[in-house]
Formats: structure tokens, sequence, C-alpha cells
């Protein structure tokens, strides 16, 4: 039994406990002859190797340090092993110039359906003269209808762009790019050029691709611009094709300028005058025009004026009565008067109106059912609570049971009026304008029949006394006399 006291080493598998120890298992080299078990009492960490009794330990196990206690040192760890050096690789150099994209000279040594094949003319490695090299369609140039004669046993600069080493090959699949080097060549020559550019200035561009909503163009010297589809005519435009061509070569006019970001806006149509301008210079704020409704939506009517420009009229100026649905008042192809409110030529924007032709009902039925004002009606509905006239304009108004007569002893409205007969002498005592101001809701016009009588009542009192001052009749007298006046006044009524 050899007993070893040693650092505590890596665990690997902890058993159950049993009473003061527990055994693990750890990632020590041991001997194959040995069994070993490794417990761990209090604070101490001991190891127990078992082999048999007629089995010594070989030189093998000396070696990889197990002994005894008493005459022999703690096990010892096996020695590093030195790391073999790395193989010098021959075409660090290639990936060198790749990594610092410097560029080469290669030459076009053949044509392949897919792209060229090339010979690297500099001595890039040593002792390899000429290097074969491909480079594909895609990084020749820009110009994707190139004649790929132009190039035949051409020297060209070139960028190398992959080194590729297969295993079981003398030389590596080498990558090239002439189209890295013209795009570094234009972005240099690019932050040149776009420095001596201005807003407003007319510049020739050739037409690169276009999709639905812009255009893009080329500048030149590595300068990318860009046309909204807005800004190619004074016209409406759906699709850029339909003015413009790729590789056409244009005028535009530089709208905006970043030098920055190296972002250029151009257009078109900014280079002749609006022809619409005179159009709407035909047109002012108050005029009166017979208008063409051309199309409805949620908002208005889109409007057709005698010299074919387009107006907007809202549903807020259809009438003035709340308008629910516009199709509802107004027909594609019907034509009416409009009133134009705004001409903006500069937006190209029109508004018109028609229900600033015509008075506001609900402010006509406020001027003229001013409170004091008399009025005659006809007698709409009877019910208990008063007596309900239909006015002027469509309005209606209403008379309460007590404003119906001064005479307080009880009375049957159904007996003293009937519906449909007109009716006289109706003085506005209230009035008062319900919702909004834009709202539909009627105003609520609260009538008198016995107030006009109550002022004809003060009216001749006051003209009696101003009579009778010098009088030798006393105010029973003057109560009587007036009595006797009214009720002449309702024999002839």
């Amino acid at each position: 039994m050899h007993v070893l006291m040693m650092r505590a080493p890596r665990v690997l598998f902890q058993s159950q406990p049993e009473k003061d120890r527990c055994y693990y298992f750890f990632g020590n080299r041991i001997p194959p002859f040995a069994v070993v078990q490794a417990y761990m009492t209090n604070s101490e960490l001991s190891l127990e190797i078992e082999a048999p009794e007629l089995l010594t330990a070989p030189p093998e196990a000396q070696a990889d340090g197990v002994a005894d206690a008493a005459t022999e040192a703690p096990i010892a760890s096996e020695p590093a092993k030195e790391r073999k050096p790395r193989p010098t690789d021959q075409w660090e150099p290639l990936r060198a110039k790749m990594r610092q994209k410097d560029t080469v000279q290669a030459r076009v040594v053949k044509w392949q359906k897919n792209g060229l094949e090339m010979e690297i003319v500099d001595p890039v490695v040593e002792g390899q003269p000429a290097l074969k090299a491909f480079m594909s369609n895609d990084h020749i140039d820009h110009d994707p209808n190139r004649n790929i004669a132009n190039y035949f046993g051409k020297t060209l600069p070139v960028k190398i762009t992959n080194v590729r080493v297969k295993h079981g090959t003398a030389a590596p699949e080498i990558s090239l790019s002439h189209r890295a080097v013209l795009d570094e060549e234009a972005r240099t020559a690019g932050h040149e050029a776009i420095k001596k550019l201005n807003v407003g200035d007319i510049v020739d561009v050739k037409v690169k691709n276009f999709d639905h909503s812009n255009v893009r163009v080329d500048l030149g010297f590595g300068i990318d611009a860009v046309i909204l589809l807005r800004d190619l005519s004074w016209k409406h435009v759906d699709q850029p094709y339909e003015i413009l061509k790729r590789g056409e070569t244009v005028k535009a006019k530089i709208l905006s300028l970043d030098r920055g970001r190296r972002e250029v806006r151009l257009g078109i149509r900014q280079l002749s005058a609006d022809p619409e301008i005179a159009l709407y210079e035909e047109y002012a704020s108050g005029q009166t025009h017979i208008a063409k409704v051309v199309s409805t939506d949620h908002f208005g009517a889109m409007l057709e004026l005698p010299n074919s420009l387009a107006a907007f009229l809202p549903i807020s100026e259809i009438a003035w009565q709340r308008v629910g649905a516009v199709s509802d008042v107004v027909s594609i192809g019907e034509e009416f008067e409009v009133r134009l409110m705004s001409v903006d030529a500069k937006e190209r924007r029109i508004t018109a109106s028609k229900k600033q032709l015509v008075e506001d009902p609900m402010r006509l039925i406020e001027n003229t059912f001013r409170r004091g004002t008399d009025h005659n009606g006809t007698i709409k509905e009877i019910n208990r609570g008063g007596l309900v006239i239909a006015l002027a304009h469509g309005a209606e108004g209403f008379v309460p049971r007590g404003e119906v007569t001064n005479d307080p002893a009880p009375m049957r409205l159904e007996d003293a009026f009937k519906v449909g007969k007109p009716i006289e002498g109706l003085r506005v005592i209230e009035f008062e304008r319900k919702g909004r101001p834009d709202s539909d809701a009627k105003p609520r016009i609260t009538l008198s029949l016995s107030a006009a009588e109550r002022e004809t009542e003060r009216s001749a009192l006051k003209d009696y006394r101003a009579t009778s001052k010098a009088s030798r009749y006393s105010l029973s007298d003057s109560l009587a006399a007036l009595r006797d006046k009214l009720a002449e006044q309702e024999r002839q009524a």
C-alpha cells in the first residue's frame, strides 16, 4: 500500500458520502498496473494506490513519479513537449498584398466564358516569376456590355481579392479584380470633383438604372446621383421609363448637395419653367366659375376648371348642413358654380367652395328672429304646453301656454286655435342656438302672443298719463277709461 500526499487536482466525479469520507476520481495520469482510490478525511486529501503483492512497480512507474512516500519525492508532472515550428508559407507575400489592398500588374492571357485568365507580372513571390490567376466578368469593369476583345494581351492594374491553397496542388487559386482599382480611382477623383459642384449647376449625367420611385444617374468621377420621380417632368409621370432610357445621357440641374456623404439630388423639370404657372395666374380668390366633378372620395370632390386645372372641393364646403357622404350630394360629371377660396400656384393647389354662394340658413334665421321682433306664422301643432309655430326660412317657434293670453281664466287651446291657421302678433322673447355653429341643430325660438298686448297696454297707459296730468279725473276714472279703450280695440279686432 502506498499512501501519497499531493496537491488537490481537478475533480471528475464525486460518489455518495460514507460516514466521514467522500470518494473522488481525479484527472491525474495513473499507471496502468495500479488501482487508485482518492478520499478526503477532514481537510486532508490522500490517494491510496493498491497493487498485487508479487507485482512491483516497473521502471516506467518510477519515471512517472509513483514511489514509496518514505524514500521517493512526490509525483512529478511530465515535461512540456516542444512545439514544432510552423513551416514557412511561401504564399504569404500574396496574402500580405491582399490584406494591404496593394495594386499589382497582371496580363490577360486567355478569355473564358465566365472571365479572364490572368498572369501576374510583378514578382510577388520569390521563385515564382509568373503566377496564374483568374478575374471573373463582374470584376473586369462597370460596363455590362463591354467588348471583351479590347482586353486581350493587355496588362492591367489589379487587386488580389482571394488566395486559396488546395491540398495537393502546387499553386494556389488567385482571384483578381480590375474593377476594384477603377473604384478606388473614381473615389479619389470624386472627392476632388464634388468640391467643384454647386447647387444650381447644370450637368450632363448618364442614366444607370431606375425603379418606380427614382432614377440613378452617373455624374462621373464615381459620383452617383438620384432624380426623384416628381422631378422628371412637370406633367404627371407614373414610371421613369416613360421619359428616360438606360444608358441615355441627359442634362439635369443640381437641387441639393451633401459633400460629406457624396449625395447629390438632381432635377430635369427644373430646367424649364412650369407651363401651368400662367394658367394659375388666371384665377384669384373670390372668383366664381362653373366646375365639373371629376372624382369623389371621403374627403371631398376633385373639380375641373374651365382651363383644365384641377380644384378641390372639401366635404365641409359642399353645403351648410352636415354631409354624410360626398357621393350623396354630388355626382361625377355634374357641373355647378363654385367660389374659389384659395389659389396657390407654387403648391399647385386650388380650393373651391359651393356653400359660400348661398347664405348660411342658420345665420339668416339668427339675424331675422332677433329678440323683441314681431313676426307672423302658421300654427303647426297644438299640445299641452302651448303652440308650435312654423315661421319663415324653415324655422320653428314655440308659444308657451302662459304667453298665449293675459287673461288668468283657464282656456282650452284647441277651442281658440286651429292647426294650419295663420297667426299674427308673435313677439320673440328668447332665441337660443343649440349645438356647435356648424351643426344642423335648429335654434330654439320662444314666442309670445301676450307680450304685444302687454306692450300695447303699457303704451296706452303712458300716453294717457301724459295727456291727463291737468285733468280733474281720479285714478279710478283713468283706469275705467283705459278699460273701455281696450274693450273697444278688442271689438274692432
